[in-house]
């Protein structure tokens, strides 16, 4: 806590302007409040890294959308450049301590803690807890404390417990408009940061006090936002909370200041740990699940699903070796590249020189068949065999012959009478190795013959696209697990500026996944999921949880 003195009375007998005193004021109170940031990040000695050690991250959305980013791996492995650091993303949307839903025979946590042999852990906690108020803050405690000791009952790099870090929620920004005040949130989540950090130092943890800088600087700096809804950081919320972070653990002093050249080592080793990210997300938590652990994995379809597991874990394990191999920036520099306008998960990792253990062991199920080859009528040779009412003729407006179309699973026309098409040959799934390439096409019919004869790719490399639809000056698109929002700016029909929207929606098994879109009169979007998935979204109302299958309201606004 800083002190003031009161200052000595001016000679001055003049009154001054009051538009000058609301000005010394504000200086004066953001300055405090900077000050008040830089004193909340712990002064404690360096956190301890041993070389070769796994760290895992776990928790809420805030861990979960780490990987999207990685300013702070980026970090860890340029400050330990030869520890050969193992790091892996287990942030799960809308975790708390206590309620952490997962796809039917998923396990515990303890299970993929003791695969990766991990020997320090980041716990982020908090956010989703904080909305119960004062009334859940004991059982919060409680919970945390059981956590705590059962994390630290294992050996799960096999010789001793694991350290563990604790990280607080951020602070709840006011972004205005018709998002919710975070007043009465922030007053919450004060009470859930303290209770963290008293938990911290009674069982002996680090912790990072996140609340407390990020409000700091949400009110000096209200022009810069950190969130996209007052709860999820941007990539900028991102670059600056891991400096906290860094700084708060001790393992930095000094930070570079951003660059119009950048740090071209710095962006390169970013977009490798995003690849690593990417890499071990489809093999911990990869779509069709059910497929895989749960009361599918008997069923055709199941055949390939273990071995192709091992390739997804062979993928990250070389990811791993070449972010090692990479030049790291100083660890001060990481943050020095200014952040770039598209981001990162855009676009799918490089897959070139990648090598993918043989799949040697297809099980053969119960009802499986091997694979016919059937030849696939021509466009004309369709027609031709196609039926009509009398008085109903049916015309070819586009095919995979003259354009780039491939199982199409969404349609949609616009207001000019362009037909979009969602195009998935990715699904059910990404093969290991090989980047997603499922799409959005728009088709025109420019002579308004009946027959299509331009095409725009508007988007293009997507993940198991389920379902899009028109909205907010762009287009929402389902890319399970997430809802993301792509527009374009230019005018030149391709999208050119990306969002997530939600995430964590259930991918258990991906046809029923997250589709059907339509804005009701009440302005809202309405779609529909599918059995066997368990979705829980963070929104700054709160979280919100659905098992097996449901029907969402989303109002974009609020």
């Amino acid at each position: 806590m800083t002190f003031f003195s009161k200052p000595a009375r001016s000679k001055r007998t003049s009154p001054r302007s009051p538009r000058f005193l609301f000005f010394l004021a504000t200086v004066v109170v953001a300055g405090w409040l900077v000050g008040a940031a830089r004193a909340a990040e712990n002064q404690a000695p360096p956190l301890e890294i041993g070389e070769g050690e796994t760290i895992a991250l776990i928790g809420n959305t805030f861990a979960d959308r780490m990987r999207l980013f990685g300013y702070f791996e980026t970090f860890l492995h340029s400050k330990y450049p030869n520890h050969r650091l193992k790091i892996r993303n287990m942030g799960w949307p809308a975790d708390e301590v206590a309620l952490r839903p997962r796809p039917n025979g998923f396990g515990p946590i303890h299970r993929y803690l003791g695969e990766e042999k991990v020997d320090l852990i980041f716990a982020c906690f908090g956010m989703n807890e904080s909305f119960k108020g004062r009334r859940g803050l004991n059982s919060f405690i409680e919970e945390l404390e059981a956590l705590v000791l059962d994390l630290e009952s294992h050996q799960y790099n096999d010789h001793s417990a694991p350290r563990i870090v604790l990280i607080s929620p951020i602070a709840h920004e006011n972004l205005g408009g018709h998002l919710p005040d975070g007043t009465k949130h922030n007053k919450h989540l004060a009470l859930y940061t303290e209770a963290m950090a008293g938990v911290a130092e009674q069982h002996e943890l680090r912790f990072v006090d996140l609340f407390t800088p990020t409000r700091a600087l949400m009110i000096a700096s209200p022009e810069r936002k950190l969130t996209t809804n007052g709860i999820h950081l941007t990539a900028r919320g991102y670059w600056t909370v891991s400096q906290i972070i860094a700084r708060s653990l001790g393992l930095v002093d000094v930070i570079a200041s951003p660059s119009s050249a950048g740090h071209s080592a710095a962006e390169k080793l970013r977009r490798a740990v995003y690849d690593k990210n990417h890499a071990f997300f489809f093999a911990w938590r990869g779509p069709n699940m059910e497929y895989l652990e749960g009361g599918r994995n008997t069923m055709p379809g199941a055949e390939r699903m273990s071995e192709e597991l091992v390739q997804l874990k062979a993928v990250t394990r070389e990811f791993d070796e070449k972010v090692w191999g990479m030049p790291k920036p100083k660890p001060e520099e990481v943050w020095q590249p200014h952040r770039p306008a598209v981001p990162m998960w855009i676009t799918p990792p490089d897959y070139t020189d990648v090598h993918l253990p043989e799949i040697t062991n297809v099980k053969k199920m119960e009802g499986y068949v091997d694979e016919e080859v059937n030849e696939i009528l021509s466009p004309d040779q369709a027609l031709a065999a196609l039926q009509v009412p009398e008085g109903y003729t049916i015309n070819l407006f586009a095919s995979e012959v003259d354009f780039p179309l491939s199982n199409p699973m969404s349609i949609q026309f616009d207001t000019e009478g362009r037909l979009w098409i969602g195009n998935t040959p990715t699904w059910p799934q990404p093969l290991p190795g090989e980047p997603p390439s499922d799409s959005i096409v728009i088709l025109e019919d420019t002579d308004r013959d009946g027959v299509a004869d331009k095409h725009t790719v508007f988007m293009d490399q997507l993940n198991m696209l389920h379902g899009f639809t028109f909205g907010d000056g762009g287009v929402y698109i389902s890319q399970t697990p997430n809802i993301i929002h792509a527009s374009d700016t230019d005018g030149d029909d391709r999208a050119d500026r990306f969002r997530v929207v939600l995430q964590g929606f259930g991918s258990e098994d991906i046809t029923h996944s997250i589709n059907n879109y339509k804005w009701g009169p009440d302005g809202a979007l309405y779609f529909m999921e599918g059995i066997f998935f368990h979705s829980q979204v963070e929104t700054p109302h709160g979280p919100r949880r659905v098992r097996y299958s449901g029907v969402f309201r989303y109002k974009p606004r609020t």
